[in-house]
Order: structure tokens, then sequence, then C-alpha cells
């Protein structure tokens, strides 16, 4: 099975499908993975909010919810499969407060979805120290 990355758009704000595409399958091609299926899908503020109330327990919404359904490694071969919840509007309200940009913001978010499904966690200071180093680097990676 190839790497696929699909793309679905749900919120308000127009999203770049080929970037996301982009970014998500850099940095899975990055940690290895060749195989397998992301989706990535862009949704409104009151619905990130279900789904981070009904699967995290947490009434609130959220910029990033990442769901891994399948991860397997043959050799040297590993395939993933994952789900990724990105809400556009906090990206577009989180690019203003920051100065970013939404693009920047959309693609950090993709970044930060991905790299949960491949299993790093934010949970404690050294994993979140840890997540942003990467995040940085291949945000940085990916605007060259």
């Amino acid at each position: 099975m190839p790497l696929r990355i699909r793309v679905n758009n749900l919120g308000r704000r127009k999203i770049n499908n080929k970037l996301v595409r982009r970014a998500a399958s850099f940095i899975l091609r990055k940690r290895g993975v060749k195989n397998g299926i992301i989706d990535i899908t862009f949704v409104q503020d009151d619905r990130i909010k279900e789904l981070n109330a009904g699967y995290m327990g947490r009434k609130w919404p959220t910029d990033v919810l990442s769901f891994l359904l399948e991860r397997k490694k043959r050799g040297n071969e590993k395939r993933i499969i994952g789900d990724i919840y990105i809400s556009s509007e906090m990206a577009y309200l989180n690019a203003k407060r920051f100065n970013t940009g939404f693009r920047d913001e959309i693609v950090l978010y993709v970044i930060h979805g991905v790299l949960h499904v491949l299993g790093f966690g934010d949970k404690t200071a050294k994993e979140k120290k840890k997540i942003r180093l990467l995040e940085n680097k291949y945000l940085g990676e990916i605007k060259k």
C-alpha cells in the first residue's frame, strides 16, 4: 500500500490541499513511513469541541486531534493508518494572535498532528520540548 494523504475540508476557511498533503507526506517520509493512509479533516470549532469531549473527555475546542488506527512494521518498512482533525478556525485566530500567517499555522498543525499519529506525545514537559523541537525543525525544512 503506497502512502496516501486524504484532505477533507468541512470548515469555512479555504485550505490548500496540496500544501497539506506535501507537509504530511514530508514528515512521514522523514520518519521512515512509506506506506499507509492519513486522513486530515479540517473542521469548525464546534465540531472539534464535540470530538474533544467525546474522545478526550475535555469540554472545550482544541487545535488538533490525532488518532492512530494502525501501526505495523515489517523489517525496515513502516505502515501507519491515522486520522487527524484540525480546527481551521483556531488556526486562523492563532495566526492573527501570533502573527504567523494562516498558511504557516496550518502547516504547523499538520506537523503536530502527524507527529502525534507517529507516537510523539505532549503531556509532560519533556515530551512537549521534544515535539516542539521537531515541529520547528520540520516547519523550517518545509518552508525552504
